[in-house]
């Protein structure tokens, strides 16, 4: 990793304050990092110039542009990670979201479009772990004629009653370990591929746990017990997904909304579908992890607000401090310092109102 990503790896939790200030930064800085793709310094860099110079319209353009190529930068990166997954090339694919995160960091879209790679990963590879296990269902039910046939060519082979021991146990083993995962891929609303893993599981061992999961489907088509059936785990029939399930659906959706408008520094929008995702989910690990950072993010932009709108409201500039003030509680509405300060400053601008009004 190159020594100026290091001093970025902490922006995301603490913003631009971060950045070096022994040497000034320029605008040919900003434009080599934009030119090299190093959008975590470019970024940065414009956001901290942009707080310390509010009414600069040109840098403001210039951070809008720059946020705007880091985007198409970061879904050009996922794209190609997504076809290398397609080619179940999942080391590379997930090697490329990675190089694209040393360029961009502070990126919650690369961030989030790693989570949902690396899921995909682990989904593709209970896929086949599952259809190795229809396949040895298969194999030992075709294993249970030859038994049968040796028993009675060789009544009297020494070890015959050994060797039923060991597949009887092999076939409840895996019986039950079909009836497990036909119980989970049910939840996630596929059925037929859940009546399928019964369906299997009741050939090698008919229990009633495994009666009563078959009975637990609703009505379906039928599964042939001879069917080559082969799993498509990755499309779910999410009309018959449990809530949880559903939930779990519905935070993945908004984690990349959330992630999308956090990348553009739309702290306002992102706390919003913060709220959403926490009200379905609030022990979700990666909502928690960006809820955190999202509060230093908002208490630093706060506390920026606050100091623009007080020199503002030494120029007597008040209605634009006011402007800038009730913005900031937009983002932090239980801020009290805030409320005070708007208080006095529409009191303030009412005085003012009523002298224009009334003049002696």
């Amino acid at each position: 990793m190159k020594p100026h990503f290091l001093l970025l790896l902490t922006l995301l939790t603490g913003g631009c304050a971060h950045l070096p200030n022994t040497d000034p930064i320029t605008l040919a800085h900003i434009n080599a990092w934009l030119a090299a793709d190093e959008y975590g310094n470019a970024l940065a860099a414009l956001q901290r110039q942009t707080q310390q110079r509010p009414g600069n319209d040109s840098l403001r353009s210039m951070l809008q542009t720059a946020q705007k190529s880091a985007s198409r930068y970061a879904e050009e990166k996922i794209a190609a990670a997504n076809q290398l997954a397609k080619q179940n090339h999942w080391d590379k694919a997930l090697q490329e979201i990675d190089d694209a995160r040393e360029h961009w960091p502070q990126s919650a879209v690369l961030r989030v479009a790693r989570d949902e790679l690396e899921t995909r990963r682990q989904q593709r590879i209970e896929q086949l772990q599952l259809e190795l296990l229809l396949h040895e269902g298969r194999s030992l039910l075709e294993t249970a004629r030859q038994h049968r046939e040796l028993e009675l060519v060789n009544p009297g082979y020494l070890f015959l009653d050994w060797d039923l021991r060991k597949y009887q146990a092999k076939r409840r083993a895996v019986a039950r370990k079909l009836l497990e995962v036909g119980l989970q891929v049910q939840e996630e609303g596929d059925l037929r591929l859940a009546q399928h893993c019964f369906v299997m599981a009741q050939r090698l061992e008919d229990s009633p746990e495994i009666k009563a999961a078959l009975r637990s489907l609703p009505r379906i088509e039928r599964v042939e017990e001879s069917e080559k059936y082969q799993p498509q785990r990755h499309q779910p029939i999410v009309r018959y997904a449990s809530r949880k399930v559903k939930r779990q659906q519905h935070v993945g959706r908004l984690l990349a909304e959330y992630a999308r408008v956090r990348d553009r520094n739309d702290l306002a929008a992102a706390r919003r579908i913060m709220l959403q995702m926490l009200e379905i989910n609030p022990n979700h690990p990666r909502v928690r992890e960006l809820k955190a950072e999202q509060d230093v993010l908002i208490q630093q932009s706060v506390q920026r607000s606050i100091a623009r709108g007080d020199d503002l409201y030494s120029q007597e500039r008040i209605k634009e401090a006011v402007d800038v003030w009730q913005a900031a509680l937009q983002l932090d509405p239980f801020n009290k310092e805030l409320r005070n300060k708007l208080d006095r400053a529409k009191t303030a601008l009412k005085t003012l109102q009523e002298i224009k009004q009334n003049p002696r």
